[in-house]
């Protein structure tokens, strides 16, 4: 096979190439004249380029063919050769030609042969793009990723805070999933959200109610900006939310829902609206092929280098039958080197290196430092399930665990082919980088582990931060820390307290979040005439999906994500907005560290013009 680039395409080309014997003997010859015949070859996909290629070609070229593809309009479509092929574009247009091949020998007369060919040309289009609204949908993992309120758009009855985004974390990796072939499916994993309507008081996580739990068959349409499932029980958002109402009861799921809908430019982004009852209106706010919000564990944990670091006792947290020593962090030093990893793709690992504890059960006694015992030695395929509003921590692999091998539910191994597959422990995080661990074994055992994260953040932004509460804090003038033009007042912290209060979030792993709350300071570039405070305005809504970059050495911090900022919304990189649909998808600051805890930032726009900003840490 063989491929022609014509016209930026490709066309593939399959000839079959055929050829005779023959001999030296007149009779042989002319038989071979006689005999010819040829074949045609379509070689491009609209159909008007065509190859000829005679079927008697003797090796030594002594016969010569003219080939002549009959275009009345072309005085260039004849042409000779001696094998193997030729081949000639006709006019883009169906049409019928006569081909006729003429073969010529030395000494013998000519032989013709013609054929009748119907070129049907045919456009290729591009295909079809899928539609933007195609793809797997998520809740922006942020503050104001839903909502409710009187009208529209507004969610100043309720919106979620930057807290629910980990204590409804089983709400927030539900997956809406949108196919080109026009199916939906509501992707809920063993857990989601549930409300009292349908049994669950008060709310928490549970496991999904019929209808509402992914396994009924749905379809979508969308036409004229509005999203409409059909199925009974397929929603986006929140289950209970219908057209003109909100469910009271599961079985009463309507077969359709119709959402108006609002999709971004890139098409990662999407909101979706729906008014029920009175004045109500549900506001959604989804990102496309995200991945699942982050559960809070990732990353590399051990136990804590410290005396009780794990000890075991009658009840919860009583450790009085055995406690670890500070001596032990030496003399057991393979055991706290071990690593317990958290992927953020929900896989686990346990980390034990060429040693770790052993102990009789494992073949080891005395107990001591030794080569890790199947299944216990870090070869399970395992995964996590953390249910941070239950505060629950589930590792599910045979031979995977936290702490030590032998604690598992209800009891302590005696041998290493008795290991569960499945482990549930009871998990505070007493802050970012420290973890205690329980679990009942028989009895009234409990035993209880300590962990800390490896590498607690180096990065001095790490952390929430707003305005510093004081006149000064933000102002704009002829130059880089000139606030001659305007700052604000010691006033305007209480004046302006719903800009005072929004939260600017840098997280460990380079997202970052404006939690805005249900109000924020508008101004009139935003519809706010004269300014004040109002429901956040999309795209500076806290709903970006956003990133930090911190360069330590050049003094800048770069905020990726249209509508992410910090400080004003309206400042950006060489200007001021005068509308929301103007924002920049990137905004770089000048930082510096007045000390840990204080940052000030500034940002040059038109002119002579430079803002500055002062943020504290929370």
């Amino acid at each position: 096979m063989m491929k022609i680039l014509k016209k930026g395409v490709y066309y593939a080309l399959a000839l079959v190439m055929l050829s005779a014997a023959f001999s030296c003997e007149e009779d042989d010859e002319l038989n071979i004249i006689r005999g010819l015949d040829f074949n045609i070859a379509e070689l491009n996909a609209e159909g008007n380029e065509i190859g000829v290629i005679a079927t008697t070609i003797p090796p030594d070229g002594r016969i010569e063919y003219t080939v002549d593809f009959g275009d009345p309009n072309s005085t260039e479509d004849v042409f000779q050769t001696s094998g193997p092929m030729v081949s000639y574009e006709y006019p883009e247009e169906t049409a019928t030609y006569r081909i006729e091949v003429t073969a010529s020998l030395p000494g013998r007369e000519d032989v013709s042969i013609t054929r009748d060919y119907t070129v049907i040309f045919t456009v290729e289009e591009d295909p079809v793009d899928a539609p933007p609204i195609v793809g797997r949908w998520r809740l922006v993992p942020a503050a104001g990723a839903f909502g409710v309120g009187p009208g529209q758009g507004n969610v100043s009855w309720f919106s979620n805070s930057a807290d629910d985004v980990v204590t409804r974390d089983c709400l927030f990796d539900d997956e809406y999933v949108i196919n080109a072939d026009g199916t939906f499916q509501n992707v809920l994993g063993g857990e989601t959200w549930l409300e009292p309507w349908q049994g669950t008081d008060p709310e928490a996580c549970g496991t999904p109610v019929f209808p509402h739990d992914g396994t009924q068959a749905a379809t979508w349409s969308f036409s004229g900006g509005q999203l409409t499932l059909n199925g009974t029980g397929a929603f986006m958002g929140l289950s209970k939310v219908f057209n003109g109402g909100e469910l009271t009861n599961p079985n009463d799921a309507p077969d359709s829902v119709t959402y108006i809908a609002t999709i971004s430019e890139d098409g990662l982004n999407m909101t979706l609206d729906i008014a029920v009852e009175g004045d109500g209106w549900w506001n959604f706010n989804f990102e496309k092929d995200a991945p699942p919000a982050p559960s809070g564990l990732e990353g590399t944990w051990r136990l804590a280098p410290e005396a009780g670091a794990f000890g075991v006792g009658p009840g919860q947290g009583n450790v009085s039958w055995f406690s670890s020593s500070a001596d032990d962090v030496t003399t057991r030093d393979c055991l706290f080197d071990d690593e317990y990893v958290f992927g953020a793709d929900g896989t686990f690992q346990n980390v034990l290196g060429s040693e770790t504890w052993l102990e009789a059960w494992q073949g080891q006694d005395p107990e001591a430092c030794g080569t890790p015992v199947f299944p216990h030695d870090g070869t399970a395929s395992a995964t996590y399930d953390y249910n941070a509003s239950a505060g629950t921590l589930t590792i599910d692999g045979t031979g995977a665990f936290l702490g030590l091998a032998k604690v598992v539910n209800g009891a302590e191994l005696a041998n290493p082919a008795d290991a569960v597959d499945s482990i549930e422990y009871i998990v505070e995080l007493t802050d970012e980088n420290t973890m205690i661990v329980d679990i009942a074994v028989a009895g009234d055992g409990w035993w209880r582990f300590k962990l800390v994260r490896d590498g607690a953040p180096a990065n001095p932004l790490v952390g929430t931060w707003r305005f510093a509460p004081e006149a000064g804090a933000f102002g704009v003038g002829p130059g880089q820390g000139n606030v001659s033009w305007f700052s604000s007042s010691s006033d305007d912290v209480t004046t302006r307290d719903c800009l005072f209060d929004d939260d600017y979030i840098f997280n460990a792993d380079g997202t970052f979040e404006n939690a805005l709350g249900s109000e924020t300071w508008l101004e009139g570039w935003q519809g706010m005439d004269p300014e004040g405070c109002g429901a956040p305005v999309f795209p500076h809504d806290g709903t970006a999906s956003a990133t930090y970059d911190y360069d330590e050495g050049a003094g800048t911090v770069t905020i990726d994500g249209t509508g992410a900022f910090l400080g004003l919304s309206k400042v950006f990189n060489g200007g001021e907005l005068t509308a929301p649909s103007g924002a920049v998808d990137s905004i770089e600051y000048i930082i510096e560290f007045e000390d840990a805890d204080t940052m000030i930032l500034d940002v040059a726009v038109a002119g002579d013009g430079w803002w500055r900003f002062k943020l504290v840490r929370q």
